[in-house]
Protein backbone atom coordinates (compact mmCIF):
# COMPACT_ATOMS: atom_id res chain seq x y z
CA UNK A 1 0.00 0.00 0.00
CA UNK A 2 2.79 2.53 0.32
CA UNK A 3 4.00 2.06 -2.97
CA UNK A 4 0.71 3.13 -3.84
CA UNK A 5 0.19 6.11 -2.03
CA UNK A 6 3.46 7.00 -3.44
CA UNK A 7 2.17 6.76 -6.64
CA UNK A 8 -0.87 8.71 -6.09
CA UNK A 9 1.24 11.41 -4.72
CA UNK A 10 3.31 11.56 -7.43
CA UNK A 11 0.38 11.84 -9.61
CA UNK A 12 -1.32 14.43 -7.77
CA UNK A 13 1.80 16.82 -8.26
CA UNK A 14 1.83 16.06 -11.30
CA UNK A 15 -1.52 17.43 -12.68
CA UNK A 16 -2.62 20.08 -10.25
CA UNK A 17 1.08 21.56 -9.10
CA UNK A 18 3.33 20.22 -12.36
CA UNK A 19 5.53 23.37 -11.30
CA UNK A 20 6.52 21.45 -8.03
CA UNK A 21 9.55 19.45 -8.03
CA UNK A 22 9.55 16.58 -6.16
CA UNK A 23 12.33 14.88 -4.64
CA UNK A 24 13.68 11.56 -5.91
CA UNK A 25 11.96 9.86 -3.55
CA UNK A 26 8.54 10.92 -1.59
CA UNK A 27 9.35 10.34 1.98
CA UNK A 28 7.17 8.18 4.11
CA UNK A 29 7.64 6.64 7.43
CA UNK A 30 5.98 4.65 9.86
CA UNK A 31 5.49 6.71 12.94
CA UNK A 32 6.65 5.84 16.43
CA UNK A 33 3.34 6.63 18.03
CA UNK A 34 0.76 4.35 16.65
CA UNK A 35 -2.28 6.90 17.10
CA UNK A 36 -0.70 8.80 14.45
CA UNK A 37 -1.45 6.10 11.75
CA UNK A 38 0.75 3.69 10.22
CA UNK A 39 2.18 5.57 7.66
CA UNK A 40 2.99 9.58 7.53
CA UNK A 41 4.32 11.79 5.11
CA UNK A 42 5.84 15.73 5.17
CA UNK A 43 5.55 15.97 1.83
CA UNK A 44 3.51 18.93 1.75
CA UNK A 45 5.42 20.90 4.24
CA UNK A 46 8.40 20.30 1.60
CA UNK A 47 6.92 21.48 -1.13
CA UNK A 48 4.22 24.24 -0.46
CA UNK A 49 6.61 26.91 -0.75
CA UNK A 50 7.10 25.78 -4.33
CA UNK A 51 3.49 25.40 -4.83
CA UNK A 52 2.05 28.43 -3.21
CA UNK A 53 0.24 27.10 -0.30
CA UNK A 54 0.73 27.28 3.42
CA UNK A 55 1.58 23.71 4.50
CA UNK A 56 -1.27 22.90 5.88
CA UNK A 57 -3.76 23.97 3.00
CA UNK A 58 -1.62 22.01 0.39
CA UNK A 59 -1.95 18.76 2.92
CA UNK A 60 -5.90 19.64 3.17
CA UNK A 61 -5.96 19.98 -0.80
CA UNK A 62 -4.05 16.33 -1.05
CA UNK A 63 -5.35 14.59 1.53
CA UNK A 64 -9.11 15.11 -0.22
CA UNK A 65 -7.81 14.05 -3.43
CA UNK A 66 -6.24 10.59 -2.07
CA UNK A 67 -9.40 10.02 -0.27
CA UNK A 68 -11.55 10.27 -3.29
CA UNK A 69 -8.89 7.10 -5.27
CA UNK A 70 -8.13 5.26 -2.04
CA UNK A 71 -11.11 3.19 -2.54
CA UNK A 72 -11.50 2.91 1.34
CA UNK A 73 -7.97 0.98 0.79
CA UNK A 74 -6.42 3.80 3.48
CA UNK A 75 -7.64 7.22 4.22
CA UNK A 76 -5.52 10.37 4.86
CA UNK A 77 -5.47 12.86 7.84
CA UNK A 78 -4.28 15.88 8.22
CA UNK A 79 -2.04 16.59 11.24
CA UNK A 80 0.18 19.18 12.73
CA UNK A 81 1.61 22.28 10.50
CA UNK A 82 0.98 19.99 7.41
CA UNK A 83 1.75 16.32 7.69
CA UNK A 84 -0.26 13.63 6.25
CA UNK A 85 -0.80 10.55 8.47
CA UNK A 86 -2.35 7.36 6.62
CA UNK A 87 -4.22 4.71 8.29
CA UNK A 88 -4.35 1.28 6.46
CA UNK A 89 -7.95 -0.53 6.17
CA UNK A 90 -7.84 -3.67 8.08
CA UNK A 91 -7.91 -6.32 5.16
CA UNK A 92 -5.12 -4.34 3.59
CA UNK A 93 -2.65 -5.13 6.87
CA UNK A 94 -3.94 -8.61 6.64
CA UNK A 95 -2.94 -8.56 3.07
CA UNK A 96 0.59 -7.69 3.76
CA UNK A 97 0.81 -11.47 5.57
CA UNK A 98 -0.59 -13.07 2.47
CA UNK A 99 2.69 -11.18 0.53
CA UNK A 100 5.39 -12.33 3.29
CA UNK A 101 3.96 -15.84 2.73
CA UNK A 102 3.97 -15.72 -0.85
CA UNK A 103 7.47 -14.34 -1.27
CA UNK A 104 8.98 -16.35 1.21
CA UNK A 105 12.95 -16.12 1.67
CA UNK A 106 12.57 -13.25 -1.26
CA UNK A 107 10.86 -11.15 1.20
CA UNK A 108 12.48 -7.83 1.86
CA UNK A 109 14.58 -7.95 -1.37
CA UNK A 110 14.09 -4.60 -3.51
CA UNK A 111 15.65 -3.21 -6.20
CA UNK A 112 16.42 0.29 -4.56
CA UNK A 113 19.93 0.25 -5.51
CA UNK A 114 19.24 -0.17 -9.22
CA UNK A 115 22.13 -2.74 -10.05
CA UNK A 116 24.87 -0.17 -9.32
CA UNK A 117 28.13 -2.44 -8.83
CA UNK A 118 30.31 -1.77 -5.76
CA UNK A 119 33.72 -2.71 -4.89
CA UNK A 120 33.49 -3.70 -1.21
CA UNK A 121 36.77 -4.19 0.30
CA UNK A 122 36.94 -5.46 4.18
CA UNK A 123 39.02 -6.94 6.52
CA UNK A 124 42.76 -6.98 4.17
CA UNK A 125 44.83 -8.06 6.91
CA UNK A 126 48.47 -8.28 6.10
CA UNK A 127 49.23 -12.08 5.75
CA UNK A 128 51.62 -12.43 8.31
CA UNK A 129 49.75 -14.31 10.79
CA UNK A 130 46.81 -15.87 11.09
CA UNK A 131 43.76 -13.47 11.31
CA UNK A 132 42.40 -12.80 14.86
CA UNK A 133 39.85 -10.66 16.66
CA UNK A 134 39.83 -7.73 15.06
CA UNK A 135 39.84 -9.41 11.51
CA UNK A 136 36.79 -11.31 12.93
CA UNK A 137 34.49 -8.24 13.63
CA UNK A 138 35.87 -6.90 9.74
CA UNK A 139 34.94 -9.87 8.46
CA UNK A 140 31.47 -9.64 10.36
CA UNK A 141 30.49 -6.52 9.40
CA UNK A 142 31.87 -6.67 5.80
CA UNK A 143 30.30 -9.67 5.28
CA UNK A 144 26.91 -8.32 6.74
CA UNK A 145 27.06 -5.40 4.62
CA UNK A 146 27.50 -6.87 1.50
CA UNK A 147 24.82 -9.34 2.18
CA UNK A 148 22.34 -5.97 2.81
CA UNK A 149 23.54 -4.20 -0.17
CA UNK A 150 22.95 -7.09 -2.40
CA UNK A 151 19.36 -7.40 -0.84
CA UNK A 152 18.94 -3.54 -1.31
CA UNK A 153 19.77 -4.05 -5.19
CA UNK A 154 23.10 -3.21 -6.01
CA UNK A 155 25.79 -5.93 -7.24
CA UNK A 156 28.40 -5.95 -4.79
CA UNK A 157 31.90 -7.73 -5.06
CA UNK A 158 33.78 -8.48 -2.08
CA UNK A 159 37.42 -8.34 -2.24
CA UNK A 160 40.23 -8.76 0.09
CA UNK A 161 43.50 -7.05 -0.89
CA UNK A 162 46.62 -9.23 0.00
CA UNK A 163 49.39 -6.85 1.34
CA UNK A 164 52.01 -9.75 -0.20
CA UNK A 165 54.75 -7.29 -0.86
CA UNK A 166 57.15 -4.93 1.22
CA UNK A 167 58.90 -4.74 4.68
CA UNK A 168 56.29 -6.64 6.70
CA UNK A 169 56.49 -9.42 4.41
CA UNK A 170 60.06 -9.57 4.26
CA UNK A 171 60.67 -9.57 8.25
CA UNK A 172 58.20 -12.45 7.86
CA UNK A 173 60.37 -14.47 5.87
CA UNK A 174 63.18 -13.84 8.52
CA UNK A 175 61.22 -14.76 11.22
CA UNK A 176 60.31 -17.70 9.56
CA UNK A 177 63.89 -18.74 8.66
CA UNK A 178 64.98 -17.92 12.53
CA UNK A 179 62.14 -20.62 13.13
CA UNK A 180 63.92 -23.41 11.22
CA UNK A 181 67.53 -22.66 12.20
CA UNK A 182 66.16 -22.97 15.68
CA UNK A 183 65.12 -26.25 14.55
CA UNK A 184 68.04 -27.44 13.46
CA UNK A 185 69.89 -26.81 16.78
CA UNK A 186 70.74 -23.04 16.40
CA UNK A 187 69.97 -20.05 18.78
CA UNK A 188 67.01 -18.32 17.89
CA UNK A 189 67.52 -14.49 16.07
CA UNK A 190 64.51 -13.08 14.87
CA UNK A 191 64.98 -10.21 12.38
CA UNK A 192 64.40 -6.76 13.57
CA UNK A 193 60.78 -6.37 13.49
CA UNK A 194 60.33 -9.74 13.56
CA UNK A 195 57.32 -12.03 14.46
CA UNK A 196 57.35 -13.43 17.73
CA UNK A 197 54.76 -15.63 17.29
CA UNK A 198 54.38 -19.64 17.94
CA UNK A 199 52.24 -20.21 14.78
CA UNK A 200 55.68 -19.93 13.09
CA UNK A 201 57.06 -22.57 14.71
CA UNK A 202 54.61 -24.85 13.64
CA UNK A 203 54.78 -23.55 9.96
CA UNK A 204 58.26 -23.83 10.36
CA UNK A 205 57.69 -28.07 11.21
CA UNK A 206 55.96 -27.98 8.26
CA UNK A 207 58.26 -26.96 5.51
CA UNK A 208 61.16 -29.03 7.37
CA UNK A 209 59.13 -32.04 6.64
CA UNK A 210 57.17 -31.73 3.61
CA UNK A 211 59.75 -29.25 1.60
CA UNK A 212 63.06 -29.29 3.43
CA UNK A 213 64.62 -29.51 -0.54
CA UNK A 214 63.38 -25.68 -1.01
CA UNK A 215 65.23 -24.76 2.11
CA UNK A 216 68.50 -26.60 1.22
CA UNK A 217 67.40 -24.15 -2.19
CA UNK A 218 66.92 -20.75 -0.37
CA UNK A 219 69.97 -20.77 1.71
CA UNK A 220 72.09 -21.29 -1.46
CA UNK A 221 70.91 -17.77 -2.64
CA UNK A 222 71.87 -14.69 -1.92
CA UNK A 223 70.27 -12.67 1.69
CA UNK A 224 67.15 -11.23 -0.25
CA UNK A 225 66.63 -13.70 -3.04
CA UNK A 226 66.21 -16.29 0.23
CA UNK A 227 64.23 -14.10 2.12
CA UNK A 228 61.87 -13.99 -0.64
CA UNK A 229 61.89 -17.56 -0.85
CA UNK A 230 60.94 -18.00 3.19
CA UNK A 231 58.52 -15.28 2.89
CA UNK A 232 56.23 -16.66 -0.27
CA UNK A 233 56.47 -20.17 1.24
CA UNK A 234 54.89 -18.51 4.45
CA UNK A 235 52.64 -15.94 2.95
CA UNK A 236 51.20 -18.99 0.45
CA UNK A 237 50.57 -20.98 3.79
CA UNK A 238 48.96 -18.12 5.71
CA UNK A 239 47.07 -16.93 2.82
CA UNK A 240 45.20 -20.59 2.71
CA UNK A 241 44.42 -20.26 6.32
CA UNK A 242 42.82 -16.79 6.06
CA UNK A 243 40.93 -18.24 3.10
CA UNK A 244 39.74 -21.29 5.43
CA UNK A 245 38.95 -19.03 8.24
CA UNK A 246 36.90 -16.44 6.20
CA UNK A 247 35.11 -19.10 4.56
CA UNK A 248 34.22 -20.72 7.90
CA UNK A 249 33.30 -17.48 9.60
CA UNK A 250 30.63 -16.87 6.29
CA UNK A 251 32.40 -14.06 5.37
CA UNK A 252 33.73 -15.55 1.41
CA UNK A 253 35.63 -13.02 -0.70
CA UNK A 254 34.80 -12.83 -4.64
CA UNK A 255 38.29 -11.74 -5.21
CA UNK A 256 41.44 -12.11 -3.53
CA UNK A 257 43.72 -9.23 -5.03
CA UNK A 258 47.78 -9.43 -4.72
CA UNK A 259 49.55 -6.56 -4.15
CA UNK A 260 53.01 -8.79 -5.57
CA UNK A 261 51.20 -9.21 -8.59
CA UNK A 262 50.10 -5.67 -9.08
CA UNK A 263 53.21 -4.39 -9.47
CA UNK A 264 54.32 -7.43 -11.24
CA UNK A 265 51.81 -5.92 -14.21
CA UNK A 266 53.49 -3.00 -14.29
CA UNK A 267 50.25 -0.69 -13.17
CA UNK A 268 52.18 0.68 -10.34
CA UNK A 269 54.64 2.33 -12.51
CA UNK A 270 51.75 3.00 -14.96
CA UNK A 271 49.78 5.18 -12.18
CA UNK A 272 53.41 7.21 -11.85
CA UNK A 273 53.16 7.69 -15.64
CA UNK A 274 49.77 9.01 -15.47
CA UNK A 275 50.84 11.10 -12.48
CA UNK A 276 53.87 12.57 -14.11
CA UNK A 277 51.24 13.59 -17.09
CA UNK A 278 48.99 15.54 -15.01
CA UNK A 279 51.62 17.39 -13.84
CA UNK A 280 51.50 15.80 -10.10
CA UNK A 281 54.74 14.82 -9.74
CA UNK A 282 57.94 16.71 -8.46
CA UNK A 283 61.33 15.58 -7.32
CA UNK A 284 62.68 16.95 -3.37
CA UNK A 285 65.37 15.43 -1.30
CA UNK A 286 66.48 12.07 -3.51
CA UNK A 287 62.57 11.34 -3.89
CA UNK A 288 59.66 11.73 -5.60
CA UNK A 289 56.30 13.26 -4.32
CA UNK A 290 53.04 13.31 -5.31
CA UNK A 291 51.17 17.07 -4.81
CA UNK A 292 49.00 15.13 -2.12
CA UNK A 293 48.35 18.90 -0.22
CA UNK A 294 46.31 19.94 -3.92
CA UNK A 295 43.72 17.67 -2.89
CA UNK A 296 43.22 18.31 0.48
CA UNK A 297 45.80 16.20 2.54
CA UNK A 298 47.59 17.73 5.16
CA UNK A 299 50.82 17.37 3.12
CA UNK A 300 52.44 16.01 -0.16
CA UNK A 301 53.53 11.91 -0.30
CA UNK A 302 56.31 10.22 -0.98
CA UNK A 303 55.78 7.97 -3.88
CA UNK A 304 59.30 6.64 -5.00
CA UNK A 305 61.88 6.52 -2.11
CA UNK A 306 65.18 7.66 -2.59
CA UNK A 307 66.67 3.94 -3.23
CA UNK A 308 63.86 3.66 -6.07
CA UNK A 309 61.70 1.51 -4.28
CA UNK A 310 57.88 2.96 -5.01
CA UNK A 311 55.68 3.14 -1.33
CA UNK A 312 52.49 1.69 -0.56
CA UNK A 313 51.15 5.51 -1.25
CA UNK A 314 51.50 4.30 -4.68
CA UNK A 315 50.80 1.11 -4.61
CA UNK A 316 47.47 1.85 -3.38
CA UNK A 317 46.89 4.51 -6.21
CA UNK A 318 47.65 1.43 -8.88
CA UNK A 319 44.72 -0.68 -6.93
CA UNK A 320 42.37 1.92 -6.86
CA UNK A 321 42.62 3.03 -10.92
CA UNK A 322 42.27 -0.90 -11.62
CA UNK A 323 39.13 -0.41 -9.23
CA UNK A 324 37.86 2.30 -11.43
CA UNK A 325 38.73 0.78 -14.57
CA UNK A 326 36.92 -2.41 -13.40
CA UNK A 327 34.03 -0.27 -13.99
CA UNK A 328 32.37 -0.16 -10.28
CA UNK A 329 29.93 2.45 -9.49
CA UNK A 330 31.57 3.35 -5.91
CA UNK A 331 34.22 1.56 -4.25
CA UNK A 332 33.94 1.12 -0.64
CA UNK A 333 37.08 0.41 2.24
CA UNK A 334 36.34 -1.13 5.60
CA UNK A 335 39.57 -0.08 7.47
CA UNK A 336 40.61 0.33 10.99
CA UNK A 337 41.05 3.35 13.15
CA UNK A 338 44.47 3.54 12.58
CA UNK A 339 43.78 4.54 9.38
CA UNK A 340 42.14 7.35 10.24
CA UNK A 341 44.98 9.62 8.79
CA UNK A 342 44.75 7.81 5.61
CA UNK A 343 41.02 9.13 4.45
CA UNK A 344 42.68 12.49 2.98
CA UNK A 345 45.25 11.03 0.88
CA UNK A 346 43.01 8.01 -0.32
CA UNK A 347 40.91 10.68 -1.96
CA UNK A 348 43.45 12.42 -3.16
CA UNK A 349 44.24 9.77 -4.76
CA UNK A 350 40.61 9.18 -6.17
CA UNK A 351 40.38 12.54 -7.34
CA UNK A 352 43.84 12.39 -9.09
CA UNK A 353 43.32 8.88 -11.14
CA UNK A 354 39.84 10.87 -12.25
CA UNK A 355 37.22 8.99 -10.28
CA UNK A 356 34.02 10.32 -10.08
CA UNK A 357 32.87 12.56 -6.47
CA UNK A 358 31.77 10.51 -4.17
CA UNK A 359 33.17 7.04 -5.97
CA UNK A 360 35.44 6.29 -3.19
CA UNK A 361 33.81 5.76 0.08
CA UNK A 362 35.99 4.68 3.58
CA UNK A 363 34.40 3.53 6.36
CA UNK A 364 36.36 3.10 9.94
CA UNK A 365 35.74 0.66 12.01
CA UNK A 366 36.72 0.96 15.98
CA UNK A 367 38.71 -1.38 17.67
CA UNK A 368 38.03 -4.70 19.39
CA UNK A 369 38.98 -5.16 23.44
CA UNK A 370 38.57 -9.18 24.15
CA UNK A 371 37.58 -9.29 27.63
CA UNK A 372 37.73 -12.23 29.57
CA UNK A 373 37.02 -12.45 33.34
CA UNK A 374 36.89 -9.17 33.89
CA UNK A 375 40.49 -8.47 32.76
CA UNK A 376 41.43 -7.39 28.23
CA UNK A 377 43.04 -10.29 26.26
CA UNK A 378 46.62 -9.37 25.18
CA UNK A 379 46.30 -9.21 20.78
CA UNK A 380 49.70 -8.52 19.48
CA UNK A 381 50.48 -10.26 16.20
CA UNK A 382 53.65 -9.61 16.33
CA UNK A 383 54.38 -10.16 20.03
CA UNK A 384 53.10 -13.42 19.49
CA UNK A 385 50.37 -12.73 22.33
CA UNK A 386 46.76 -12.64 20.69
CA UNK A 387 43.39 -15.03 20.21
CA UNK A 388 42.82 -16.02 16.96
CA UNK A 389 39.31 -16.30 14.93
CA UNK A 390 39.74 -19.51 15.00
CA UNK A 391 40.19 -19.59 18.73
CA UNK A 392 36.78 -17.25 19.12
CA UNK A 393 34.89 -19.54 16.68
CA UNK A 394 35.67 -22.72 18.54
CA UNK A 395 34.69 -20.75 21.66
CA UNK A 396 31.66 -19.15 21.24
CA UNK A 397 30.85 -20.73 17.99
CA UNK A 398 30.32 -18.73 14.31
CA UNK A 399 26.63 -17.28 14.99
CA UNK A 400 27.38 -15.91 18.60
CA UNK A 401 30.29 -14.41 17.03
CA UNK A 402 29.04 -13.04 14.35
CA UNK A 403 25.71 -11.54 16.29
CA UNK A 404 28.23 -10.27 19.05
CA UNK A 405 29.99 -7.74 16.87
CA UNK A 406 26.76 -7.00 14.73
CA UNK A 407 25.15 -5.35 17.73
CA UNK A 408 27.30 -2.23 17.75
CA UNK A 409 27.58 0.04 15.01
CA UNK A 410 31.03 0.56 13.36
CA UNK A 411 32.16 3.55 15.01
CA UNK A 412 31.64 2.22 18.52
CA UNK A 413 34.52 0.64 20.65
CA UNK A 414 33.54 -3.13 21.37
CA UNK A 415 34.15 -5.13 24.17
CA UNK A 416 33.74 -8.73 23.50
CA UNK A 417 32.93 -9.96 26.91
CA UNK A 418 34.12 -13.89 26.47
CA UNK A 419 32.10 -14.37 29.82
CA UNK A 420 28.89 -13.45 28.59
CA UNK A 421 29.29 -14.63 25.42
CA UNK A 422 29.19 -18.05 26.47
CA UNK A 423 26.19 -17.55 28.49
CA UNK A 424 23.36 -18.14 26.47
CA UNK A 425 19.70 -16.47 27.30
CA UNK A 426 16.64 -15.29 26.19
CA UNK A 427 17.32 -12.14 28.01
CA UNK A 428 20.39 -11.33 25.97
CA UNK A 429 19.65 -9.42 22.88
CA UNK A 430 22.55 -11.68 20.94
CA UNK A 431 20.39 -14.24 21.00
CA UNK A 432 17.23 -12.97 21.42
CA UNK A 433 15.82 -12.94 17.65
CA UNK A 434 17.50 -17.04 17.57
CA UNK A 435 14.91 -17.70 20.53
CA UNK A 436 12.14 -16.11 18.54
CA UNK A 437 12.58 -18.30 15.72
CA UNK A 438 12.98 -21.48 18.06
CA UNK A 439 9.73 -20.61 19.96
CA UNK A 440 8.10 -20.53 16.23
CA UNK A 441 9.07 -23.89 15.48
CA UNK A 442 8.38 -24.99 18.57
CA UNK A 443 5.05 -23.70 18.21
CA UNK A 444 4.90 -25.40 14.47
CA UNK A 445 5.61 -28.92 15.97
CA UNK A 446 2.97 -28.22 18.58
CA UNK A 447 0.79 -27.38 15.88
CA UNK A 448 1.19 -30.29 13.25
CA UNK A 449 0.82 -32.48 16.05
CA UNK A 450 -2.53 -31.27 16.47
CA UNK A 451 -3.38 -32.21 13.32
CA UNK A 452 -2.95 -28.32 11.80
CA UNK A 453 -1.74 -27.71 8.16
CA UNK A 454 0.77 -25.73 8.04
CA UNK A 455 0.68 -25.12 4.17
CA UNK A 456 -1.50 -21.74 3.49
CA UNK A 457 -3.29 -21.60 0.28
CA UNK A 458 -5.41 -18.71 -1.27
CA UNK A 459 -8.30 -19.77 0.57
CA UNK A 460 -6.81 -19.15 4.43
CA UNK A 461 -9.20 -16.56 6.04
CA UNK A 462 -6.82 -14.02 7.67
CA UNK A 463 -9.68 -11.95 8.42
CA UNK A 464 -9.46 -13.57 11.58
CA UNK A 465 -6.57 -11.73 12.46
CA UNK A 466 -8.13 -8.61 14.08
CA UNK A 467 -6.88 -8.29 17.48
CA UNK A 468 -4.75 -5.55 18.36
CA UNK A 469 -1.10 -7.49 18.76
CA UNK A 470 -1.92 -9.41 15.86
CA UNK A 471 -2.23 -6.22 13.57
CA UNK A 472 0.21 -4.46 14.94
CA UNK A 473 2.83 -7.54 14.69
CA UNK A 474 1.77 -7.72 10.50
CA UNK A 475 2.92 -3.65 10.34
CA UNK A 476 6.14 -4.79 11.99
CA UNK A 477 7.17 -7.18 9.49
CA UNK A 478 5.95 -5.09 6.63
CA UNK A 479 8.84 -2.97 7.51
CA UNK A 480 11.61 -5.18 6.67
CA UNK A 481 12.20 -4.19 3.77
CA UNK A 482 12.49 -0.88 4.05
CA UNK A 483 14.72 -1.89 7.39
CA UNK A 484 16.95 -3.22 4.96
CA UNK A 485 17.20 -0.51 2.92
CA UNK A 486 18.04 1.71 5.79
CA UNK A 487 20.60 -0.53 7.38
CA UNK A 488 22.24 -1.13 3.57
CA UNK A 489 22.02 3.06 3.00
CA UNK A 490 24.01 3.94 6.33
CA UNK A 491 26.11 1.07 6.35
CA UNK A 492 24.97 -0.20 9.74
CA UNK A 493 24.03 -3.94 10.00
CA UNK A 494 23.24 -3.06 13.62
CA UNK A 495 19.82 -1.38 12.58
CA UNK A 496 18.67 -4.76 10.75
CA UNK A 497 19.86 -6.21 14.01
CA UNK A 498 17.83 -4.00 16.01
CA UNK A 499 14.98 -4.45 13.82
CA UNK A 500 15.24 -8.15 14.39
CA UNK A 501 15.30 -7.41 18.13
CA UNK A 502 11.88 -5.63 18.06
CA UNK A 503 10.64 -8.11 15.29
CA UNK A 504 11.33 -10.84 17.95
CA UNK A 505 9.60 -8.74 21.50
CA UNK A 506 6.92 -7.55 18.93
CA UNK A 507 5.83 -11.68 18.35
CA UNK A 508 6.56 -12.36 22.42
CA UNK A 509 3.72 -9.63 22.75
CA UNK A 510 1.45 -11.14 20.16
CA UNK A 511 2.45 -14.98 21.65
CA UNK A 512 1.53 -14.60 25.18
CA UNK A 513 -1.67 -12.63 24.18
CA UNK A 514 -3.06 -14.69 21.69
CA UNK A 515 -3.33 -18.37 22.06
CA UNK A 516 -2.17 -20.02 18.35
CA UNK A 517 -3.05 -23.59 18.85
CA UNK A 518 -6.62 -23.49 20.01
CA UNK A 519 -10.08 -25.55 19.24
CA UNK A 520 -10.98 -23.22 16.92
CA UNK A 521 -9.16 -24.12 13.47
CA UNK A 522 -10.10 -21.16 11.56
CA UNK A 523 -8.47 -18.90 14.01
CA UNK A 524 -5.76 -21.65 14.22
CA UNK A 525 -4.47 -21.98 10.83
CA UNK A 526 -4.72 -17.64 10.81
CA UNK A 527 -2.46 -16.95 13.92
CA UNK A 528 -0.19 -20.16 12.32
CA UNK A 529 -0.04 -18.19 9.31
CA UNK A 530 1.08 -15.10 11.42
CA UNK A 531 3.95 -16.88 13.10
CA UNK A 532 5.16 -18.38 9.83
CA UNK A 533 5.28 -14.94 8.41
CA UNK A 534 7.33 -14.18 11.66
CA UNK A 535 9.63 -16.70 11.16
CA UNK A 536 10.62 -15.99 7.86
CA UNK A 537 10.96 -12.46 8.43
CA UNK A 538 13.46 -12.99 11.19
CA UNK A 539 15.11 -16.01 9.08
CA UNK A 540 15.89 -13.69 5.94
CA UNK A 541 16.95 -11.04 8.86
CA UNK A 542 19.07 -13.16 10.40
CA UNK A 543 20.54 -14.89 7.01
CA UNK A 544 21.67 -11.23 6.07
CA UNK A 545 23.66 -11.12 8.75
CA UNK A 546 24.96 -14.41 8.33
CA UNK A 547 23.35 -15.99 11.51
CA UNK A 548 21.34 -19.31 11.29
CA UNK A 549 17.94 -19.22 12.37
CA UNK A 550 17.89 -22.13 14.23
CA UNK A 551 14.45 -24.26 15.25
CA UNK A 552 15.46 -25.29 18.50
CA UNK A 553 18.08 -23.71 21.42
Amino acid sequence: MKETIVDLIAEFFAGTHPAVGLPSRIPMSVPKDTTHGDLSSNICMMTAKAAGLPPRDLASELAAWLNGRLEGKATAEIAGPGFLNFRLAQEQVQGILRRILDAGREFGKSDHGAGKTINLEFVSANPTGPPVVVSARAAAFGSALARLLQCAGYSVTSEYYLNDAGAQVRALGGSLRARVRELAGDPLELPENGYHGLYLVDMARTLVAEAAESITAWDALPEEEALVGYAQWAVQMIQVQIKREMERFRAPFDVWFSEKELHASGKVLAVLELFEAKGLIYEADGARWFRSSDFGDEKDRVVIRSDGRPTYFLADAAYHLDKLERGFTKAINVLGPDHHGHIARMQAIATAIGAPAGWLEILLLQWVTLVENGEAVAMSKRAGEFVTMADLVEDVGVDVARTYFLTRRRDSHLEFDLTLAREQSSKSRVFYAQYATARIAGVTRKAVEAGLSIEFGPDLDLSRLDGPEELALIKFLEQFPAAIISAADAREPNRLFNYLVDTATCFHKFYHECQVVTEDVGLSQARLALTRATAQVLANGLDHLGVEAPERM
